[in-house]
């Protein structure tokens, strides 16, 4: 608004500007950030100022490669359970594909060589996969109550295959790949990282990305648009599967033999991460970008708890009283943000 003289006094009047337009493009942005998307990392960076406290190895070298060597396997299994999530599924045979995997794997590699082991443990994950999602699509069995009845069914077969033990003399060649470095960085964490982008690009630009989101925001209204639901859903379980596989192999090398019980609390854990991330456990909504943030907030809080001399039963409640917390305050939020765009 241009300034005016006042024709009485001679002097410049400058018209009032309005306090909202006033105020600099920085606030106004800030003020339409939604709150869970910086929540997390905040509570991270608390985390990590508490433990270095609290603790003088946390913040080591050392440590740190352990807690990628320990969030590798996880942000894997989360990443393939972020699919299952965002249409609005739920898979909690993750732990016992990664158990299955072990031992078919290292069933392989004492018969065909390890190669073949690797092919073998991760066919066995997309079959997992695959039986999960008909049953969710063709059966409509609750995704709580199929993937809770293949928990059993893989963990029952890993036993039987293994006779209930570990199967040991695997391959020099491949357990030595769990320690491995490129360029200063561990191999099981690069194989994660590029498993996320993957992802976070599949989710972003590619049809079935949009697919999926379509089919866990609005399913009928997804059908509706021509969009395969129930196809999108198997191949999001039959992801699942087989990026628990891969967590299912890291872990395999990690303990240098194939574990029949391997990969018990993956399941709590891979929900907590990609909840506590932002994803909505309705479908339809979250990003890989804060599923990532999520694993590492596991990792830490797990790392850190070890540290202090915290029991892994006492880290469990930890664990369940976040993902609550978690889930009652994206809640709130989306209610907020609800009421906030009807006023508007």
């Amino acid at each position: 608004m241009r300034a005016m003289s006042d024709p009485a006094t001679g002097t410049t009047v400058r018209p009032e500007v309005p306090v909202s337009s006033a105020r600099p493009e920085v606030l106004r942005r800030l003020s339409r950030v939604d709150p869970r998307q910086i929540g997390l990392p905040v509570a991270v960076l608390v985390m990590i100022v508490v433990f270095a406290i609290k603790s003088d190895v946390f913040l080591s070298t050392s440590n740190f490669q352990n807690v990628g060597l320990q969030a590798a396997a996880l942000a894997c299994v989360a990443c393939g359970q972020t699919f299952v999530i965002l249409t609005a599924g739920l898979d909690l045979s993750v732990g016992s594909t990664a158990a299955l995997v072990s031992v078919v794997c290292a069933m392989g590699f004492r018969d065909q060589g390890w190669w073949a082991g690797i092919a073998f443990g991760l066919l066995a994950g997309l079959v997992i996969g695959l039986v999960n999602g008909l049953v969710v699509t063709r059966l409509r069995v609750a995704p709580f109550i199929a993937t809770l009845a293949m928990l059993s069914v893989a963990s029952g077969v890993a036993l039987n295959l293994s006779g209930g033990t570990p199967l040991t003399g695997l391959p020099v060649s491949f357990t030595s790949l769990a320690y491995k470095r490129f360029a200063g960085f561990p191999l099981p964490v690069l194989i994660a990282i590029a498993l996320l982008i993957i992802a976070y690009l599949v989710l972003r630009v590619s049809r079935l990305g949009r697919y999926i989101y379509a089919a866990g925001g609005n399913s009928e209204a997804a059908r509706l648009s021509g969009i395969n639901v129930r196809g999108t859903a198997v191949a999001a379980y039959m992801i699942c599967a087989l990026l628990a596989a891969v967590g299912g192999l890291i872990l395999t090398a990690r303990v240098a033999s194939g574990q029949p019980t391997l990969g018990s609390d993956l399941a709590l854990q891979s929900v907590a991460a990609v909840v506590l991330g932002g994803v909505s456990l309705f479908g339809g909504r979250g990003s890989m970008i804060g599923v990532a943030v999520g694993v590492v907030f596991v990792s830490i809080l797990s790392n850190g708890l070890n540290l202090l001399g915290v029991s892994s039963y006492t880290q469990l409640m930890v664990i369940g009283v976040a993902m609550v917390a978690a889930i009652a305050w994206d809640q709130y939020l989306g209610r907020k943000w609800r009421t906030r765009g009807e006023a508007a």
